[in-house]
């Protein structure tokens, strides 16, 4: 940002009093020759930063991270008639769109979208993302051979539940980011429900802190909880948490999962048999399988961004661990 003309009047005063052949400047006049001539030059280095910085705003190249922040931004409101869509007092100001009315932080309080995630791919990557004809998608979105900058973006409940765009939102948000962007660039917006989850486990623990089960039937509604306090399940309440912690966008990790299990106090040994997403869809996708002998997939990102978990698709078999019998779990690895 330029600094003002009196920020560089002092700075050149600062350095004029390094070099001994101009001490005998020393008239405080405003009126002074070496003074005007002071305020002359730092006016012109004003000046000269000003158009730097304008042409700085009106040439900067927009990266993802720049998109991202501008999905952030956006406002919905209803126009006048209450049927307009539009984003609302969005202006053309200093080289960008921007809300002059609105602070920064008010426009964070006040934007709908809360989580979005930015990617680039090429056109021939694109593999029918929302379960249309690719060649609708295609129509509709792009043009020619060129990238295409794929927007992920979630709202939020007032729990913090993320949740996709409702169609109107949808229509609007795709307006402004179609005002914004740089000419040529193709934009596809994605705004879907989370994908579902299933996980199946096989978890040994120590019978003296955990509960596993196997006395009675009666006793089944307090597997897996802790003796201590039998309104708690921990390892289904450690798996609901690593899901529901991942970044918008991020990478659902096999082996990350085990590793927050295998630090429960009581967990002595968790086996992970299968992890299966979307397990109610045609395309399920399956990251992985122990009876079968496909390659275990190391992550998977969730196509909708997010994951909404369904403590009914967890599914826990828990054993005792002891080691000290003669009959050792059959563990089947």
């Amino acid at each position: 940002m330029a600094r003002t003309i009196a920020e560089i009047q002092q700075e050149i005063l600062l350095e004029k009093e390094k070099y001994s052949e101009l001490s005998a400047l020393t008239s405080t006049s405003k009126t002074a020759i070496w003074r005007l001539w002071v305020y002359i030059v730092a006016t012109a280095i004003w000046l000269h930063e000003k158009i730097v910085d304008k042409n700085a705003l009106l040439s900067r190249p927009h990266t993802l991270h720049w998109y991202r922040n501008q999905a952030l931004s956006f406002l919905y409101g209803i126009g006048n008639d209450e049927s307009e869509v539009k984003a609302v007092d969005l202006e053309w100001r200093d080289g960008y769109f921007q809300y002059p009315k609105l602070s920064k932080e008010k426009v964070k309080e006040l934007s709908i979208i809360k989580h979005c995630a930015i990617s680039e791919r090429l056109f021939d990557e694109i593999k029918d993302p929302n379960g249309e004809k690719l060649s609708e998608v295609i129509s509709e979105y792009y043009y020619n051979q060129v990238g295409i900058l794929t927007l992920k973006v979630a709202k939020e409940d007032e729990g913090g539940n993320r949740l996709p765009l409702e169609s109107i939102e949808l229509r609007a948000f795709r307006a402004y980011m179609n005002q914004i962007k740089d000419a040529g660039t193709q934009i596809y917006v994605k705004s879907v429900p989370g994908n579902t989850i299933s996980i199946d486990l096989e978890v040994y623990v120590d019978p003296l802190l955990i509960y596993p089960g196997g006395d009675a039937p009666k006793d089944s509604s307090i597997v897996g909880k802790l003796l201590s306090n039998l309104s708690v399940e921990p390892v289904k309440d450690v798996i609901k948490e690593y899901i529901l912690a991942l970044e918008f966008n991020g990478a659902f990790v096999p082996t990350y999962l085990i590793d927050k299990i295998q630090q429960i106090p009581g967990v002595e040994l968790p086996i992970l048999r299968s992890v299966i997403i979307d397990p109610s869809a045609e395309d399920k996708q399956v990251v992985y399988n122990d009876e079968d002998i496909n390659r275990e997939l190391p992550f998977f990102v969730p196509s909708s961004g997010y994951f909404n978990v369904d403590v009914s698709d967890i599914n826990i078999t828990y054993k005792p661990y002891n080691l000290q019998t003669n009959q050792n779990p059959n563990f089947n690895i």
